[in-house]
């Protein structure tokens, strides 16, 4: 295909989405691509521009707020940016697709994935198994992720395990290295599922029930395509995950100040990869081929 039957087979599909939540109530919104602070969540890379601004890698916190100032369901197609290493399944803008719901829980999140995934690729109907992500490490590595919430546990279970860390890695570095060398190429390829349980440590603003957070992420043929959690409403704890992370002259001050004075209701959101769920509806293994034009692949 050409750029131009990729630009038409795009607007087709991105009509089918927006399509998909109007009809059940949602609202549309726009929110900055730019601001002076960006999301802590630690496996998310920011991209600096000139002038100390940040182009945004999601636009959670932006529409978070506008949940704390009266909305209900919103959606939003959004571009964004972070600095990933360019491959067949990432690059530094893409689409991301993402919603609230207020008043509700997880739950109807990933009914939500489920029902805009079967619309779309006409298969995995709902409901989709869950997997636990404690469970996976129990069997591949016997490890209990629990038993091994302090980091220098955690780091010489994994060394007797035969995982590949280096001393002074985080517990989330630990985490991610043992995930994505022995977590991850065994996960399902043939299915739709969920991964569930994840530590609070990987969740920068879930709300949490003791070590265990409410995030999960959807799967679908093996490829990673949507994460979402309940949201956290206590600003102290969004500081002191926030402090752990970030530098203070760049966290979102005027969302901690909301949430103190304000309030957030109770709400869950999620945010879904456009390019991989387009990808997946033609068949492709590259998000690259579905793009219209990919210029980031010539400086790779």
């Amino acid at each position: 295909m050409n750029p131009w039957s990729k630009a038409k087979l795009w607007s087709d599909f991105l009509n089918q989405v927006r399509s998909f939540f109007l009809k059940k109530g949602f609202t549309e919104v726009e929110t900055p691509y730019l601001a002076p602070w960006y999301n802590l969540d630690p496996n998310i890379k920011p991209i600096r521009v000139e002038g100390g601004l940040f182009l945004q890698s999601s636009p959670e916190f932006f529409m978070k707020k506008l949940v704390i100032f009266g909305a209900r369901k919103i959606f939003q197609i959004a571009h964004a940016f972070r600095d990933d290493p360019v491959d067949g399944l990432h690059t530094k803008e893409f689409l991301i697709l993402e919603w609230y719901r207020v008043e509700e829980g997880i739950d109807a999140i990933k009914r939500d994935v489920e029902e805009l995934v079967f619309e779309i690729l006409n298969r995995y109907p709902p409901p989709w198994e869950n997997i636990s992500l404690n469970e996976l490490f129990k069997v591949k590595l016997n490890i209990d992720l629990e038993e091994n919430k302090e980091r220098k546990l955690f780091l010489n279970a994994l060394i007797r395990a035969g995982v590949k860390v280096k001393e002074d890695y985080s517990w989330e570095e630990l985490f991610e290295a043992a995930f994505l060398s022995n977590i991850e190429p065994d996960l399902p390829r043939d299915k739709a599922f969920w991964l569930v349980d994840y530590p609070y440590p990987l969740a920068a603003s879930s709300k949490c029930n003791g070590f265990w957070s409410t995030r999960c992420e959807a799967f679908v043929e093996g490829v990673e395509l949507a994460n979402g959690y309940e949201e956290l409403d206590n600003p102290q704890e969004q500081k002191r995950r926030w402090l752990s992370r970030g530098k203070e002259n760049e966290i979102d001050w005027e969302y901690i100040e909301l949430l103190e004075k304000k309030g957030l209701p109770r709400c869950a959101g999620i945010a879904l990869g456009l390019e991989r769920l387009l990808m997946l509806k033609l068949g492709n293994k590259n998000i690259h081929e579905i793009l219209p034009f990919s210029p980031l692949l010539k400086t790779n």
